[in-house]
C-alpha cells in the first residue's frame, strides 16, 4: 500500500476554481439599480419641465424677445448718436466767441464759420461800456429753412475805449480789438 500512496502523491490533481459572477454581488447590484433609478428620474423631470416651459410660453416668444433686443439695441445706438451730436454742437457753440485780455487791449475773436463765413452776418454795437454782439445764420435746404440767431453782451469798466474799437477779418475769424486806456487806471489809483 505504500506504493499506492506514493503514486497518489505524485499525481497532480486538477481542481477548478470557479469564481462567482460580479453581477451576483448584492452591493453592486444595489448601486447599479440606484444609478438607473436616478438617471430615469432625472430624464423624466427634464422632459416634464421642458413640456411645461413650452406650453407656458408661446412659440413666438423667443423670436419676439430677439426682435425686442434688436429694437432696444437700435434705440440705444440712436440715443448715443444724439448725445454725440449734442456734445459736438456744444463744443462748437463754446468756441464761437473767445475773449483775450492783453496789457494794452481786449481782443474778442468771433468764429465766422458759425455764421456762414460772412462778416455781414455779425453785428457789433457799443453802447456806453457795454459791447453787444449779434449773429445770424440762415441755412436753407430743399424742404425747410433753419435760422440761428446769437447775441452776447460784454460789460467793461470805465478804462476801455469802446468808441476806438477796430474790426479785422483773419481767416475764418473776426477779431475785434478794444484798446484799454491805461491813463484812466492810473488816475483812479491816485
Amino acid at each position: 500500500m505504500d506504493e499506492n500512496t506514493n503514486e497518489c502523491e505524485n499525481q497532480t490533481v486538477k481542481v477548478k476554481n470557479e469564481c462567482t459572477p460580479c453581477y451576483d454581488s448584492p452591493i453592486l447590484r444595489g448601486l447599479l439599480i440606484a444609478l438607473l433609478i436616478f438617471l430615469g428620474a432625472f430624464c423624466a423631470t427634464y422632459v416634464v419641465i421642458d413640456w411645461h416651459m413650452k406650453s407656458m410660453l408661446p412659440r413666438d416668444f423667443i423670436q419676439d424677445t430677439r426682435k425686442l433686443d434688436k429694437e432696444m439695441q437700435r434705440d440705444i445706438r440712436s440715443m448715443n448718436n444724439i448725445l454725440k451730436d449734442r456734445k459736438i454742437l456744444a463744443a462748437k457753440q463754446i468756441g464761437v466767441i473767445r475773449m483775450e485780455k492783453g496789457d494794452e487791449n481786449y481782443k474778442v475773436i468771433i468764429d465766422l464759420r458759425a455764421f456762414d463765413n460772412n462778416e455781414n452776418n455779425v453785428q457789433v454795437l457799443a453802447n456806453g461800456n457795454i459791447l453787444t454782439i449779434n449773429g445770424r445764420s440762415v441755412r436753407k435746404s430743399k424742404h425747410d429753412e433753419h435760422i440761428s440767431e446769437f447775441q452776447q453782451n460784454y460789460m467793461f469798466g470805465n478804462n476801455v475805449k469802446l468808441h476806438d474799437m477796430t474790426k479785422e477779418t483773419e481767416g475764418n475769424n473776426l477779431v475785434i480789438t478794444i484798446p484799454i486806456d491805461n491813463d484812466s487806471e492810473n488816475d483812479n489809483d491816485d
